[in-house]
């Protein structure tokens, strides 16, 4: 009895054994059917996500397409505007050519006539540089600077070394000061000093390019100029009036300086008998 037992239990331990293997294969496969199961589902859930996103890609690349169609078709309808536009400016531009070569044939037309009517009128002879000179001095007598300035300068421009020529550079000084131009005066009184410097009115001009300085504030080189005034022309009334500026800038108190006197003329020699001694 005992054997038969033990004869049992040692076929049943094998089978026994075996089961239990069975059983955890089954458990094993069951975990891998469910991680299966989750992976799938993931897959699945990825797969439906992406199939969302490239429905909405096409909707917007339909709507993009839309949208880049319209602007086609502006664009299309804005290159034919245009191209209408280049058609008629081109027109217009054949218009005014031909309206151009018609104004150059007419004012050729009318120059030629001129030019004819030039040549059969006798030449008017220019006027004396004297005459030119009074034209401009009465002009600036009757306070019409600007035209006398004009005068002046084309009669500067012709007869630049005549004996009136200082004098006409120096009435555009006081004309450009009458027009209260400062600068041009003080440019034309300095045109008598550099260009004229042995003319007669070589000294107003410096007493008139001292006031001006004296005005706009420049005390120094007012000073400067009225010095040289009363140094290089001490017999001239100018100087005198240098003389009053000076005194006045320097707070000078005492009574003006009278001016050197004139050198006295050298008595002449003493005729030389050309006989004497033969």
């Amino acid at each position: 009895m005992r054997a038969s037992t033990l004869l049992i239990a040692g076929f049943a331990l094998p089978a026994l054994s075996g089961c239990l293997a069975t059983r955890q294969e089954i458990e094993d496969l069951r975990a891998d059917i469910i991680r299966l199961n989750t992976t799938l589902q993931s897959q699945q859930k990825k797969e439906a996500e992406f199939q969302s996103a490239l429905q909405e890609n096409q909707e917007g690349l339909q709507g993009n397409q839309a949208d880049l169609m319209n602007k086609m078709g502006e664009l299309t309808h804005s290159l034919e505007a245009l191209s209408s536009q280049l058609v008629e400016s081109d027109d217009r531009m054949t218009t005014l050519a031909t309206r151009l070569d018609d104004l150059d044939k007419n004012v050729s037309n009318r120059l030629d006539a001129v030019v004819k009517t030039v040549q059969g009128v006798k030449s008017i002879p220019a006027p004396s540089p004297s005459r030119f000179y009074q034209a401009g001095y009465a002009e600036f007598t009757k306070r019409r600077y600007a035209q006398a300035l004009q005068v002046f300068q084309n009669y500067l421009d012709q007869y630049p070394d005549t004996e009136q020529a200082p004098q006409a550079q120096y009435y555009m000084g006081e004309a450009h000061l009458a027009e209260k131009n400062t600068e041009e005066a003080l440019d034309a009184f300095d045109a008598v000093i550099k260009n004229y410097p042995k003319s007669g009115s070589v000294p107003a001009a410096y007493l008139q390019k001292g006031k001006i300085l004296e005005g706009d504030g420049k005390i120094s080189e007012a000073i400067a100029i009225y010095d040289a005034l009363a140094r290089k022309y001490p017999h001239r009334k100018e100087a005198q009036t240098a003389g009053q500026r000076l005194r006045a800038l320097r707070g000078d108190k005492d009574p003006a300086p009278k001016p050197a006197p004139k050198p006295a003329p050298k008595p002449a020699p003493k005729p030389t008998d050309s006989g004497a001694g033969r």
